[in-house]
């Protein structure tokens, strides 16, 4: 044994690093196989456990390393770089080399201390390195030796001289939220479980900032609450009364470049909870492909992280209220916010077109969009709504009053579609705030209507017919005669919502007579749409009633101009639900079966999960009735899937009908809780809670 550092100092880790344990002892195994030193490198955040893993490696495998631990610091607690001669010298003192017999030269003091060390087993373990030129005169040839170094940023190149790396990821939830609770002791009963839930999540999964948070949160639990109306507001989330994390993101940030400080700062500006290069070029006034290097950079240095979609990346929660302090007044955050929501705003015109030929008001939709695909547009929308409805506010808060609610009237297709009804609702509040800012009557109108929509959705009926007559007396008041037609189409469904059809049909034909009495005053594509969008909505009332034939003859209207050509398939979909109904329950010669296929193919097309339920549940039953029950087992299968993803109430009943033809069925977890409502046509929403008809 060679004489060497004091053994370190054991510490209950953070977290039992299983994974990243057995990399390291595989890794070290793979080495002496193939006679060659074990070299790793642990980079991460500071306080996310790097030396606390090193030293458990040690301790779990210390016959492999003959005892013997040194330990060199590349880093000063005050983050200035130690020099390669000092670390060296470091090496040396710890195996007992008196200082006044170091060599002068680097060479000569690396070249002592390999020839000292070699053939000896130990672990060496080089602390907070800032570049691999520190490590690379320490880097041993002798197959007994390991080396461990602890980066706080990615330091790809020490991969150039086979280091393998070892990431410290974040904690999962289920971790983080034990490791709270158990920092929180008793205080963790006094929180209530949602506020409880949204401090974890503020940490993370940062074991450091889970345990600096507990502590001040332990027996003060209405500052948990505090914390998260904080976050929520976008202010500054204060919890590090130690300084302890303070100090770490002063160092983190004074490592930084001039370039990648700016960036640090402004794209902690960038609105909602992650973003992709193209967002980040616009904050950052630069071309994508720049924007994208900085992005990698800034992950390698752990202040960003990728999100689960791709090429996309999320600030971590404290970094981003630590990027937004060190906002400089050269910085310009209103200029920064104005070209982001101004960017998206017009990233989205051509997008929302592409979803439905619909009327919009407001000058962004007056000129020809750019041609979107469909699937394009969807794709994108996927990726951007949650920062597009940030968009709303922030623009709304910087007095960008004509953004804030344009980007609405864009929004609302998309969100009603997919059924964000409690984000389409704050987001046409505030956005209906900015048209009043901006005494914009028309934008009232719409707004007001699409406002509805989210009320009608989530069962608000009043709250819906008050939005939707507000509307109508906008549209009445400024001679907005698509205003009108629509506003009486859609309190003519909240009146089918409540039961009296002679009503909603009375509506109906109130809003047929709008476009009769415009005539040619209204555009004939607009027209055309609102005729067809009436024969379905009058068609689905009518199969409450039930009146097949009846319902067969307006849902046909629909369909003359839903035809397979339409680009917009949702309700081209709701069409053939209806036609599906009627042959399903009349001696129809049409086949319910097709039809309800390719409603759910259309349906799943767009990606509106309920409704696709609902059709391969109409499938299911079509198929039974055909005698062609393993066809139906898979439809069934696919319908109680989709309602455990969406948490439905249906997914019981869905269930029973799998087990009906299946009895062995092994459905694995349990069932999903009850769950929310879904949207209705373009214009227009429901609760779908209710099982499909037929």
């Amino acid at each position: 044994m060679i004489p060497a550092s004091p053994l370190p100092r054991r510490v209950t880790p953070f977290v039992d690093r299983v994974e990243e344990r057995g990399q390291m002892v595989r890794h070290r195994a793979v080495s002496w196989e193939a006679g060659l030193p074990c070299l790793l490198y642990v980079h991460a955040r500071p306080g996310r456990g790097r030396w606390s893993l090193a030293t458990q490696f040690f301790y779990e495998n210390l016959q492999e390393f003959g005892g013997t631990y040194i330990e060199i610091a590349a880093r000063e607690a005050d983050g200035r770089m130690v020099s390669v001669s000092e670390m060296l010298g470091q090496a040396l003192g710890a195996l007992g080399v008196p200082g006044a017999e170091f060599p002068a030269s680097d060479k000569e003091r690396a070249d002592k201390f390999h020839s000292l060390s070699l053939g000896h087993l130990y672990l060496m373990l080089i602390r907070d390195a800032v570049s691999a030129e520190q490590v690379r005169l320490l880097i041993p040839s002798s197959p007994s030796a390991t080396v461990v170094v602890t980066t706080r940023t990615n330091l790809r190149e020490l991969m150039e001289y086979d280091f393998a790396p070892v990431s410290l990821q974040e904690l999962g939830s289920d971790d983080a939220y034990r490791l709270m609770v158990d920092r929180l002791k008793g205080t963790a009963g006094q929180i209530d479980p949602e506020t409880l839930g949204k401090v974890v999540a503020l940490c993370d999964g940062h074991p450091l900032l889970i345990r600096i948070v507990a502590a001040q949160v332990n027996g003060r639990p209405g500052l948990a609450r505090r914390l998260v109306e904080a976050a929520e507001s976008g202010d500054l989330v204060e919890v590090d009364e130690s300084g302890r994390l303070a100090a770490s993101f002063d160092q983190i940030y004074e490592a930084l470049g001039g370039a990648q400080k700016r960036a640090y700062r402004l794209l902690a500006l960038l609105p909602g909870p992650d973003f992709g290069a193209p967002a980040a070029a616009v904050a950052l006034q630069t071309d994508a492909r720049s924007a994208a290097k900085m992005l990698d950079v800034l992950e390698d240095a752990n202040i960003l992280r990728k999100t689960a979609q791709d090429g996309r990346f999320a600030f971590f929660t404290m970094v981003q209220s630590d990027a937004k302090s060190r906002i400089e007044d050269f910085d310009d955050r209103a200029a920064v916010i104005r070209r982001v929501t101004e960017w998206y705003l017009a990233e989205l015109v051509p997008r929302d077109a592409a979803l439905a030929n619909r009327w919009r008001v407001g000058s962004a939709f007056e000129q020809a969009a750019r041609p979107v695909s469909r699937t394009q547009a969807l794709d994108w929308l996927a990726a951007e709504w949650q920062a597009l409805v940030a968009c709303v506010t922030a623009a709304a808060r910087n007095e960008q009053h004509e953004v804030a609610w344009q980007l609405c009237v864009g929004l609302f297709k998309y969100l009603h579609q997919h059924g964000h009804n409690e984000a389409l609702l704050r987001c046409m509040t505030d956005g209906l705030l900015a048209a009043e800012a901006a005494g914009i009557k028309a934008a009232a109108m719409q707004l007001h209507s699409h406002r509805g929509t989210a009320h009608l959705a989530l069962g608000d009926l009043v709250a819906a017919r008050a939005d939707f007559q507000r509307s109508y007396d906008c549209a009445v008041s400024i001679g907005h005669a698509l205003g009108e037609q629509s506003a009486l189409e859609w309190l003519g469904k909240v009146a089918a919502r409540e039961g009296d059809s002679v009503e909603a049909q009375r509506l109906y034909d109130a809003s047929e007579a709008v476009i009769r009495r415009v005539g040619v005053a209204m555009p004939a594509d607009q027209s055309s749409r609102a005729i067809a969008l009436l024969g379905l909505q009058r068609s689905r009332d009518l199969l409450v009633r039930p009146e097949y034939a009846t319902a067969d003859r307006w849902v046909r209207v629909a369909l003359q101009y839903f035809d397979p050509s339409t680009s917009e398939l949702e309700n081209r979909a709701k069409c053939l639900m209806v036609l599906g109904v009627v042959a399903a329950n009349t001696a129809s010669t049409e086949d319910p079966v097709s039809i309800f296929a390719e409603a759910a193919e259309l349906f799943a097309r767009d990606g509106i999960q309920r409704f696709e339920a609902e059709a391969r549940w109409a499938l299911g039953d079509a198929l039974v009735a055909q005698g062609k029950d393993a066809d139906a087992l898979r439809a069934y299968w696919r319908a109680y899937e989709l309602f455990a993803v969406l948490r439905a109430d249906e997914v019981g009943e869905a269930r029973r009908r799998v087990e009906s033809l299946d009895p062995a069925a092994d459905f694995g977890d349990a069932d999903g809780d009850p769950p929310g409502t879904q949207v209705d046509d373009e214009g227009e929403g429901e609760d779908r809670s209710a099982p499909p008809e037929g």
